[in-house]
């Protein structure tokens, strides 16, 4: 292939002159080209607008026939965003409508909640969409048809499986991403604590003659919010362990992690009631989530959908 000699003398040009600093009328300039909104296509977008995406996680069979479906999102914002359930966070078909998230941290959380959909439901898709207040619109659809999406209920490797959760006065435990909805529903005022609590235990069964598992491994209880219309602060109670800050294991020469916040609670014998303090700063209706998981084990992590379990409680707030 010959190339002519403008080109050539273009680009000896553009080597010699070294790397181009584009000022703000030249940017604006390009930006001015092809593409939504005046966007090239893989222009990345604005920190303050980035994208906000509903994610299903994976779907469950379950011994009855029926089926779980998990979601979860990916907030790429620095920001908090609240998009209450409504015209703009919505699941269809609209008896599964209710459970998701309204407070949408940072970040990607998996496994937040599911739709139960009964056997004879099984090709039904079951979508959730949000859309954003600039517009942005994003769906994703929950469905049990491909293999590749498949979850199951066995133990890994060494024997993990969910932690068992429980409410006081219910004699039911949830377990997975399904998890238990609490029968009562607290009441509580605008910035008066309350405590909340949840009933926790690992049954994995594990080789005690392997080192790792001579002894209980902890569990974690881990409060957040998944619905409300304000932010919720946390406080340690007293019956639980101040939590120390991790030592640096010395490979990596990084400095040690500071100590988590209240809302997460080891249960140092792998079993417990994990309690935390909560002060809501907005009147309106709360769903709270716990998750209960056994990640210091060597086969569980939430990277691979195992091992924790969802209970959530819901709370009245009154000004």
């Amino acid at each position: 292939m010959q190339v002519s000699t403008s080109l050539r003398r273009i680009t000896f040009a553009l080597l010699l002159s070294g790397p181009v600093v584009a000022t703000p009328a030249a940017l604006e300039a390009q930006l001015s080209g092809p593409g939504p909104e005046g966007r090239w296509p893989l222009q990345p977008a604005s920190p303050g607008n980035r994208t906000l995406a509903p994610f299903m996680e994976g779907w469950y069979e379950n011994e009855d026939g029926s089926f779980s479906v998990s979601f979860g999102y990916l907030n790429a914002n620095e920001d908090t965003l609240y998009i209450p359930v409504g015209a703009d966070n919505f699941i269809e078909p609209a008896q599964f409508n209710g459970m998701q998230p309204t407070v949408f941290f940072p970040g990607h959380h998996r496994g937040l909640f599911t739709a139960e959909l009964p056997a004879g439901m099984k090709d039904q898709d079951v979508v959730w969409t949000i859309r954003k207040s600039n517009g942005d619109v994003t769906s994703v659809p929950g469905r049990v048809s491909s293999n590749a999406y498949q979850l199951d209920w066995y133990p890994r490797p060494h024997g993990s499986i969910p932690p068992r959760v429980s409410f006081d006065s219910q004699n039911s435990a949830g377990r997975g991403p399904p998890g238990i909805l609490a029968e009562r529903t607290l009441t509580a005022s605008v910035g008066t604590p309350i405590t909340l609590s949840v009933n926790a235990m690992d049954p994995s069964e594990r080789d005690q003659n392997d080192f790792r598992f001579a002894e209980a491994l902890p569990i974690h209880a881990v409060w957040s919010q998944l619905q409300g219309p304000g932010p919720v602060a946390y406080s340690r109670h007293q019956s639980n362990p101040q939590v120390e800050a991790e030592a640096d294991g010395g490979s990596n020469n990084r400095p040690p992690r500071p100590p988590p916040g209240p809302e997460v609670i080891p249960l140092i014998a792998g079993e417990g009631t994990a309690r935390v303090i909560a002060t809501f700063s907005a009147a309106g209706e709360y769903l709270m989530r716990v998750r209960v998981d056994n990640f210091n084990s060597a086969d569980s992590s939430d990277g691979d959908q195992c091992c924790w379990t969802n209970g959530y409680v819901r709370v009245h707030v009154t000004p």
